[in-house]
């Protein structure tokens, strides 16, 4: 794991209960979709994206169609930009460090984001899912909290 992905995972992934992260484990594999670069921004732009981190802490996410954001989580909010780059759907903000994800559809409205690796494809791991939060989720893990 890069240096990047260290501090990214300590500022948006908090510790939660164990109870949380044996539930997320126990998911099924669900087959995915890359979305494809000349999708993304019609798929984020004007969307707020209710969504959980890989250990369970939630977020909520909304991408403004003029390019900036609003970011939500337990520990507060934040501002910033977003943007397609190769590929990649980048979110960068104004008082902590961003960076760039792979982005797969799983099923109708989830959408899994991937750190990239060093090899410059996405990580074998997801960081976050996200789901339209206008509509049901699709996400395979279950979009509430279990304690």
């Amino acid at each position: 794991m890069s240096t990047w992905q260290r501090d990214w995972t300590r500022r948006f992934a908090p510790p939660v209960a164990g109870a949380v992260i044996g539930l997320m484990a126990a998911q099924p594999a669900v087959a995915s979709q890359r979305v494809p670069t000349s999708e993304i921004e019609t798929i984020f732009s004007g969307v707020t994206l209710d969504g959980i981190y890989n250990n369970g802490a939630f977020f909520s996410e909304t991408y403004n169609a003029d390019g900036s954001i609003r970011y939500h989580d337990m520990d507060g909010s934040d501002s910033g930009r977003w943007s397609v780059r190769d590929g990649k759907f980048c979110t960068f903000y104004d008082s902590q460090q961003g960076a760039c994800f792979f982005v797969e559809r799983d099923g109708g409205n989830c959408f899994t984001f991937f750190a990239p690796e060093e090899t410059g494809g996405p990580a074998q791991d997801w960081t976050s899912r996200g789901w339209d939060r206008r509509k049901p989720s699709t996400c395979p893990t279950a979009p509430e909290i279990h304690l």
